[in-house]
């Protein structure tokens, strides 16, 4: 009876152990199963977090920097600028030489024997201002398109359009004029040799369209027909090259300064071609819209 009992005994135990192990083994699926969900999401967390690596302070691919600099225009030179000097210098000896009319000086402030009264003029640049919007094209070369403005000024004397059709008059003394203000667009490429940096040099070539106003004459005499000065139908090309620095004060802004050298073809109703080179000075701020587009999603 011993026996018998100590059999069946044994036969139930090996029947539980036996049914135990597929339970066990069902039972550790779901842990063995979560253990890879677990860890992807954890892998997930830290791809999120530290995908800020892949817009880093710097160029790089698929950035978009849109900046604005502000400066001024150095050196202007050109056939523009000569012959507005040219007809300066034809301008003075007529005044000097009393071909043109100052009656209305007081009688005895100039004497018959004595030269008319002339004032040299002074050509000064006015402020010059730029937005630019530059894609990362490839790792170190950006693509894009600028929108600029610039001017000049002369502090001069001339003749008095209007008033002399039959004798020339010029003004008494030197009046303020804009004799050229440019608003241009044109497309950009820079390359960036050291992208994914705080400090960012780059080299730009830029070239577009230009339109401008301002005051010009035809000759380098006064044509008497002519009302006004004024430059109409201003329209020309406008090709420049320069280097430029970004410096980032964080992932997302920054200042930059640039300087370049643009040479401009003009023509208008007034003259057929004319060219005016000149240098600028910029310095300004941009944002890195790429990051700043990933924080916001952030």
């Amino acid at each position: 009876m011993n026996t018998k009992t100590l059999m069946i005994t044994f036969l139930l135990l090996s029947a539980n152990i036996s049914f135990a192990e597929p339970l066990m083994k069902k039972e550790d699926k779901p842990l063995v199963s979560q253990v890879p969900e677990e860890t992807q999401k954890i892998n997930s967390d830290l791809e999120k977090y530290y995908a800020k690596l892949k817009y880093p302070p710097g160029f790089y691919e698929g950035a978009f920097l849109i900046s604005f600099m502000g400066g001024g225009t150095l050196a202007p030179s050109g056939s523009f600028i000569s012959h507005e000097k040219n007809y300066d210098s034809a301008l003075q000896y007529k005044i000097v030489t009393k071909e043109v009319g100052q009656d209305y000086y007081p009688q005895g402030s100039i004497r018959s024997q004595d030269p008319g009264l002339y004032f040299k003029p002074t050509y000064t640049p006015g402020v010059a201002s730029q937005f630019d919007f530059e894609y990362g094209w490839k790792e170190k070369i950006g693509l894009g398109f600028t929108v600029m403005q610039n001017s000049m000024n002369a502090k001069r004397q001339d003749v008095i359009p209007g008033l002399s059709y039959y004798k020339e008059y010029v003004d008494p003394i030197p009046r303020e004029r804009t004799i050229y203000r440019g608003n241009s667009m044109s497309f950009l490429a820079t390359y960036h040799p050291i992208p994914r940096n705080f400090f960012d040099p780059y080299l730009v070539a830029r070239a577009g369209v230009v339109s401008f106003t301002g005051e010009a004459h035809s000759g380098i005499t006064h044509d008497r027909f002519v009302y006004s000065n004024q430059i109409s139908s201003g329209i020309g090309s406008i090709v420049g090259v320069g280097a430029g620095l970004n410096i980032y004060l964080g992932r997302y802004f920054g200042i930059k300064a640039e300087v370049d050298y643009y040479r401009e073809f003009l023509k208008a109703d007034q003259f057929s071609m004319r060219t005016l080179n000149s240098y600028q000075a910029m310095i300004g701020v941009f944002v890195n819209l790429s990051n700043v587009q990933y924080r916001l999603e952030q």
